[in-house]
């Protein structure tokens, strides 16, 4: 799985990029999980370049969530779109980690 990462003020910013479904799942799991153990645990994770969500992706998320969670932090979403934004919804993960338009207003959910 291809992500792309960055840590600004205190927050760590998770990029995503194409899909997130049973064959990168476990690797996009695994690299969220190594990134908050160093970092930041309050994390963005902005699906803008995530075009397919499956259920191994929403179980993924969930555990990254836990993760940070477990750590005193937290986990928020942005950037969905079309599908995902679609899964998200009837899943209930945009009501249960919030979902929000870009990484700014992610950033300042995560901070207040």
């Amino acid at each position: 799985m291809e992500l792309t990462h960055e840590i600004s003020d205190g927050l760590l910013v998770v990029r995503p990029k194409s899909r997130i479904d049973s064959s990168s799942a476990a690797s996009f799991e695994e690299q969220c999980a190594a990134l908050i153990a160093e970092g930041p645990n309050r994390v963005v994770v902005d699906f803008a370049e995530v075009n397919y969500v499956s259920s191994a992706g929403l179980r993924a998320v969930l555990i990254v969530a836990k993760k940070a969670k477990s750590l005193g932090g937290a986990l928020t979403l942005c950037g969905l779109c079309g599908n995902v934004k679609e899964v998200m919804s009837v899943s209930g993960f945009d009501a249960l980690l919030g979902a929000h338009a870009g990484v700014a207003a992610a950033s300042a959910a995560l901070r207040s």
